[in-house]
C-alpha cells in the first residue's frame, strides 16, 4: 500500500481523489496548499503526490521546487492535477521533475490508471 500526497485547495477535488486512491488500496493524506505539503513531508514518507497548480500560500510548482531540493525526496513521482494547460508552465513543471500533467475535472478512471502506473 502507497502513500499518496495530494495537495489541492478545492475540497471536492480532495474528497474524489481520497476515493479514488482508497478504491485502489492505497492511502491518501490531503492539504490544502504547497506550504501544507511541505509540512507533511516533514512527517510522512510519500509514494506518489498529487498538486494542484494555484493555490494560496504556497502554489504547486513552488511546492515541487522544494521537494526536489530535499536529497530524501528527489525521485517520489509528481504529479500535477490542474486546469492550467500552458506549454509554458508544463515545460515549467518538467524542468522541476513532474513526472505527468492531469487536467481537471479528472476522469476517475484514468487518475487510478497513473496511480497504478506510478506505483506498479
Amino acid at each position: 500500500m502507497g502513500k499518496i500526497l495530494v495537495a489541492d485547495d478545492a475540497g471536492l477535488i480532495r474528497m474524489v481523489a481520497k476515493k479514488a486512491i482508497e478504491e485502489v488500496g492505497h492511502e491518501a493524506i490531503l492539504v490544502e496548499n504547497g506550504a501544507e505539503g511541505l509540512e507533511m513531508m516533514k512527517q510522512h514518507q510519500f509514494d506518489l503526490i498529487f498538486s494542484d497548480v494555484n493555490m494560496p500560500i504556497m502554489g504547486g510548482l513552488e511546492m515541487v521546487s522544494k521537494i526536489k531540493e530535499v536529497s530524501a525526496y528527489k525521485y517520489i513521482p509528481i504529479v500535477m492535477l490542474t486546469t492550467e494547460s500552458s506549454d509554458e508552465l508544463k515545460s515549467k513543471g518538467k524542468a522541476l521533475g513532474v513526472k505527468a500533467w492531469m487536467l481537471k475535472p479528472f476522469d476517475k478512471e484514468k487518475f487510478t490508471m497513473v496511480i497504478q502506473k506510478l506505483l506498479g
